[in-house]
């Protein structure tokens, strides 16, 4: 149990209740992640909006990418909330889970592109020492491809789950009941993140 009550653990009003109804995902329930926000419910909906906007919209980042990017923002911050859900994604989106649990474990020993490195690299410096000078790495990201769009959205998505990370330590919350000893979902079962 998370450190304040979820969604599930008080009575709702029909029209907070119908909110959170409407972010229940393909495998039936409401991730944790989303119903530790019914204590002030006003708050989840744009958290849905900027999730939704960094990690699936149109943009200079692929999937894998932004898929990249979360699982290792995550296992720097030792958030296995994050780290399950979003290997998983990153499972889900390439066909790869040697790649997955590679990536879970240290980027630095998976099989990655010049320019994923890279961007890892940044992505782990940025989380890991925020007020580091950085412009060497954007520099070597420009000349790796990285448009300024791509550097504005790796950033973005870096500090997204730093602070997606921090709500679900700062308030313990748990995983859900569907994971596997691996740490991977059935792969047969839809997820919110696919």
């Amino acid at each position: 149990m998370a450190y304040i009550p979820g969604h599930d653990e008080f009575p709702m009003e029909k029209e907070v209740s119908e909110m959170f109804d409407r972010y229940r995902a393909p495998w039936g329930g409401l991730d944790n992640i989303l119903g530790i926000h019914a204590l002030l419910p006003d708050t989840l909906e744009p958290h849905m909006v900027l999730y939704r906007q960094l990690m699936f919209a149109r943009g200079p980042l692929s999937r894998r990418e932004r898929e990249l990017i979360a699982t290792v923002v995550s296992t720097a911050n030792n958030c296995d909330y994050c780290i399950h859900h979003h290997s998983d994604a990153l499972d889900r989106v390439t066909h790869d889970r040697p790649l997955a649990l590679a990536v879970r474990m240290n980027f630095h020993n998976a099989d990655l592109s010049e320019k994923e490195s890279a961007m890892l690299r940044y992505a782990d410096q940025l989380t890991r020492h925020p007020s580091a000078a950085h412009r060497e790495l954007l520099d070597e990201l420009r000349k790796l491809g990285f448009t300024d769009e791509a550097l504005l959205h790796l950033c973005l998505v870096t500090a997204y789950f730093n602070f997606v990370n921090r709500i679900a330590l700062g308030l313990g919350v748990e995983l859900e009941s569907y994971w596997g000893k691996d740490g991977f979902s059935e792969p047969s079962q839809r997820m919110a993140h696919d």
